[in-house]
């Protein structure tokens, strides 16, 4: 999955570059009407194919009726910008996702899990680019933990569609040095 710019990945093309354009200018000033030339820059297309693209955002309506050439004035109460913000902050999510699937698979809880790599910073453009599991194991694991271990990096990796890994640690400053100062801790919390 591309974490950088995850409506271009979804949404290819014209459409996916304009939408994060425009999600783009509603978190800075979604009130400010938006010149042609600084969305078709911003959106890296030419002003035909946005007066397309933006054509099929007004019969929508997430932009405000305009004709060709006008500045673009979105509809800031569209109920449509909140799932779009959400869309293009998805790294956001990624440690949330990592703690429903250690509650599924690991039992008990590690001692240390933290996160590191490309997806959790949200830099991620691409399917291999790495999300990092940094785990200590419990003192009282059962035998077939690493089992739940195996469960939780798979499952996550389905969720993502990026490849996760694992590595293991023998105690928390060990892992706290693995995952150096840009590591995301889940547990403890």
């Amino acid at each position: 999955m591309n974490f950088r710019s995850p409506l271009s990945a979804l949404v290819p093309g014209t459409a996916g570059r304009l939408l994060t354009a425009l999600v783009g200018h509603h978190s800075a000033d979604a009130s400010r009407p938006l010149p042609l030339d600084e969305l078709s820059g911003t959106a890296a297309v030419t002003t035909t194919q946005l007066e397309t693209a933006l054509f099929r955002l007004g019969l929508l309506g997430l932009i405000a009726p305009r004709r060709s050439g006008e500045a673009v004035r979105l509809v800031p109460g569209h109920i449509a910008w909140g799932a779009l913000h959400q869309l293009t902050h998805l790294h956001s999510r990624v440690a949330d996702t990592v703690r429903e699937q250690m509650r599924a698979h690991l039992h008990p809880a590690p001692e240390y899990l933290a996160l590191s790599g490309a997806v959790v910073e949200g830099t991620a453009t691409h399917p291999a680019d790495v999300l990092e599991l940094i785990i200590v194991r419990p003192a009282d694991g059962p035998d077939d933990w690493e089992d739940g271990v195996a469960a939780l990096v798979t499952q996550v990796s389905l969720a993502l569609g990026n490849v996760v890994v694992h590595r293991g640690a023998r105690d928390t400053r060990e892992a706290e040095a693995m995952g150096g100062a840009g590591a995301v801790r889940i547990v403890p919390a």
